[in-house]
This record gives structure tokens, sequence and C-alpha cells, in this order.
């Protein structure tokens, strides 16, 4: 029985360790989430893109991270990340109504930025520049009337 003591003690000790470090390693995840959400918020996306990259590096499953990164990735016009991460954000919660709504967005900038471009570069073929230039217009009309119908 005399015996046991030292290794439940040592049992303890050891337990008690893991708890203090996790306890740790959640209190630096949580403080590392309050930076980047503040960084984000005051616009300072350099910054808060890094942070965020940390989070899923030391957290994969956290989709709220992959969602930022899609946000900011999208502004700064890097579309093909922002998909990256918003799909990365879906695979992880596909209820994230906002995830879906800002990959879609994101999808819709290509589809215009693709039409633009193949204007330009059939400028020299004016039937296929005007179909492209319908497309882009039709789209951008479907676009702007869901906006009129949200007023």
């Amino acid at each position: 029985m005399y015996r046991l003591w030292p290794t439940l003690i040592l049992a303890a000790l050891l337990s008690a360790c893991a708890t203090s470090a996790s306890n740790i390693d959640g209190e630096h995840s949580a403080n590392k989430l309050r930076r980047a959400e503040q960084a984000y918020t005051d616009g300072l996306f350099v910054e808060a893109e890094a942070y965020y990259r940390e989070l899923v590096n030391d957290n994969p499953e956290l989709y709220q991270g992959w969602f930022r990164l899609g946000n900011i990735y999208a502004r700064s016009g890097q579309l093909d990340a922002a998909i990256t991460m918003y799909e990365r954000c879906l695979e992880l919660d596909p209820d994230q109504a906002r995830a879906w709504y800002n990959l879609a967005l994101v999808r819709t900038r290509q589809s215009l930025r693709t039409l633009a471009d193949a204007e330009q570069r059939f400028a020299d073929q004016p039937a296929d520049q005007r179909r492209l230039g319908a497309l882009r217009q039709r789209l951008v009309d479907a676009l702007t009337a869901d906006r009129a119908e949200e007023r």
C-alpha cells in the first residue's frame, strides 16, 4: 500500500501540470484571438492575418479564424485565397450563412473580373466582345436588382 503513494502522488502532480499547461494554452489562444479581433476591427489586416494564421495553425478546427482570413483576403483582392478560407470554414461548420454569402460574393467578383478581362481580350472581335459584355451586364443588373428589392 505504501509503495502506491509515490505513484499516486506523481500521477496527481502530472495531472495538475497537464491541466495547468492546457489552461495556459487556452489563455494564450484567447489572448491571441482578442488581439486578432482587435487588429481586424482596427483595420490592421496584415497584423490580423498573422494572428489568425497562428490561431488556425494551432487550432485547425477554429472555423471563425478561417472565416476572418477569408474576409481579409477578400478585402485585399486575393479572391482565390478568400475562397479557400471560406470553403475551409464551411467544411468545419456548413451552417455558417455568412460564410456562404461571402463565398458567393467572392465568386461573383471573380466572374465579373473574368468577363471584364475577356471583353478586353476580344476587343478586336466585336461580336464576342458584345456577347461577353452583355453577360457581364446581365450579372450586374441581377445583382443590382436584388439590392433594389432589399431596400
